[in-house]
């Protein structure tokens, strides 16, 4: 007979189902602790694992021109970046990707931003790449390298008005010009969001806004970028060939005192870092003093005019061709004789001018020339200077203050001055604010229409008979004056470098634009400012009444 197996234990059988009971409440007690008490900790790490907030670049606002071509752009591009403790340890990932096009950052300059950076979370591997660039390294899949859409700015005119323009720097915040000037309303707000990476770290879908991003508003300014083109062309041009240091243009609009175009000599490419140096992109026509000679003798006729003691007929005796003021002599370039006051400006006679200036007080033209806004900032552009007007009412101050020594100028400032004689003696307020067709500024008097006609006519006879005779343009009547000065250097005027200037309107009869050149420190055989600025103003202003189909002038030239 088989011996019988023994039964198990009954608190066997309870002991285990116990234990597995316990088991089981300890597990459920956890995932009741899990999902209370720890849910948030937890969710925070697995966001750390696969979500990460991204800062989303906002695109920077255009900069256009009065009919609407871009002057500044931004263009979308790439810029690749890693989480060091990633990317760094496993540099040998690195070696395609460093072959891509475009990638100019080595392994070298990698190593050590790693060491720097070995205790964050993000670094920069390179920026502004050409997107597909950076498509292209993360298919490489270098572990923990992502890539962000940034902008980059872009220059479709280069060169020309860059000065005006300005630029920004790497992180899109404008540096220099109208980029700077108008920063907060360029630039816009960066957005953020919430992203998924996947198991290789890439980032592949967005989970949320967080903050929306606003794209940088556009600024449309009054220049007109075909005018910008040729100005900068024409300058370029003079400044090569007669030698000159530099120079600027300035062209003007009437009766709108719109500003169409300011370029300056030397250029820089805004569109290459390379070319930005601080001695070259300044804006010369608003930043660079000049004293405009010769230029602002047709406001010391007008003032006189203007008193009704002068006629354009009265006679006005310059012999023998210099006058003695204490230890000073004014001179002329020969010997004019008794010459009528007409003929004062066309002649360009030191001698006549300064003794029409002195047949009236000293503050008579220190507050003329205070009138036409000399000493004050003309258009509020960035960087713009005041000018240097001071009361020195000694006689051979006064005398020489007539013929434009002993003050200076910036050349948008001697522009603004000449909008006197395209009005009817209004002077303009000059603005980059584009204006509507048909837009009348509002002048201030500074001197009557008949004056202003008179001393018109006579810009005209400088340009048909006299010293600004470069400056004719076919089938227009164009009227100017030109100005030649010393260079001060270290407190001396000196004996063989000079500032030559050229200011002028047209069409005589009604006229539409003032244009303004100079030229620093031409070294050619010609250095005149009749015969090294006057070739621009004609080129430019003939170009002018083409591009805004202005009718021919029955008196111009042939």
């Amino acid at each position: 007979m088989a011996e019988e197996q023994p039964k198990p234990q009954a608190w066997r059988r309870h002991l285990v189902f116990l234990v597995m009971l316990a088991a089981f409440a300890l597990l459920g007690l956890r995932v009741v602790h899990l999902q209370t008490a720890e849910r948030e900790r937890l969710r925070e790490q697995g966001d750390a694992r696969y979500l990460r907030e991204l800062s989303v670049a906002p695109a920077r606002g255009r900069i256009l021109d009065r009919n609407g071509r871009a002057l500044a752009i931004s263009t979308p591009v790439a810029t690749l970046w890693a989480e060091p403790p990633r990317f760094c340890a496993r540099p040998q990932r690195w070696e395609e990707m460093l072959k891509l096009p475009d990638i100019t950052v080595t392994e070298k300059q990698l190593r050590a931003r790693c060491a720097r950076r070995k205790n964050h979370g993000f670094m920069y591997v390179q920026r502004r790449l050409p997107p597909r660039t950076a498509e292209l390294a993360l298919q490489l899949a270098p572990p923990g390298l992502s890539a962000q859409r940034e902008y980059k700015r872009y220059y479709p005119n280069g060169p020309a008005g860059a000065h005006l323009v300005g630029f920004t720097d790497l992180d899109d915040i404008g540096q220099e010009g109208l980029e700077g000037a108008y920063q907060s309303q360029l630039a816009g707000v960066p957005g953020r969001m919430r992203g998924f990476k996947d198991r290789s770290g890439n980032y592949v879908e967005s989970v949320e806004s967080i903050r929306q991003v606003r794209h940088g508003g556009d600024l449309v300014i009054s220049i007109d970028q075909r005018v910008q083109a040729m100005a900068a062309d024409y300058l370029e041009a003079a400044v090569h060939k007669h030698r000159a240091r530099g120079g600027s243009v300035v062209a003007i609009g009437v009766p709108s005192g719109e500003i169409l175009g300011m370029v300056n000599s030397p250029q820089f490419n805004p569109n290459n870092r390379a070319t930005l140096d601080a001695s070259a992109y300044r804006n010369r026509s608003v930043t660079d003093l000049i004293e405009p000679g010769s230029t602002v003798k047709p406001f010391s006729v007008a003032m006189a005019l203007e008193s009704g003691k002068v006629r354009p007929e009265t006679m006005v005796e310059t012999a023998p061709g210099k006058m003695r003021l204490g230890s000073r002599t004014i001179s002329d370039v020969r010997n004019f004789g008794e010459i009528p006051v007409i003929d004062v400006i066309a002649k360009s006679s030191n001698v006549g001018v300064a003794k029409l200036a002195l047949e009236f007080p000293y503050d008579d033209l220190f507050g003329t020339f205070a009138a036409l806004g000399f000493g004050k900032r003309a258009g509020g552009l960035p960087g713009e200077v005041s000018g240097v007007l001071e009361r020195r009412p000694r006689r051979v101050d006064h005398a020489t203050l007539a013929y434009g020594y002993g003050m200076s100028v910036t050349p948008l400032q001697l522009a603004r001055a000449y909008t006197v004689f395209a009005t009817d003696g209004e002077l303009l307020p000059l603005t980059l604010a584009r204006k509507p067709p048909g837009y009348r500024a509002p002048g201030t008097r500074v001197f009557g229409a008949q004056t202003a006609s008179e001393v018109r006519e006579m810009l005209g006879r400088a340009v048909s008979l006299g010293t600004a005779r470069r400056a004719r343009i076919p089938r227009y009547h164009a009227g100017g004056k030109t100005g030649t000065t010393r260079k001060l250097i270290d407190g001396e005027y000196s004996e063989d470098r000079y500032i030559s200037v050229f200011a002028g309107l047209a069409p005589l009869d009604a006229p539409r634009f003032v244009v303004v050149v100079t030229l620093d420190d031409p070294r050619g055989k010609f250095y005149y400012g009749g015969d090294v600025a006057a070739p621009v103003f004609a080129k430019l202003m003939r170009d002018l009444m083409r591009l805004y189909n202005i009718k021919p002038d029955a008196a111009g030239s042939i």
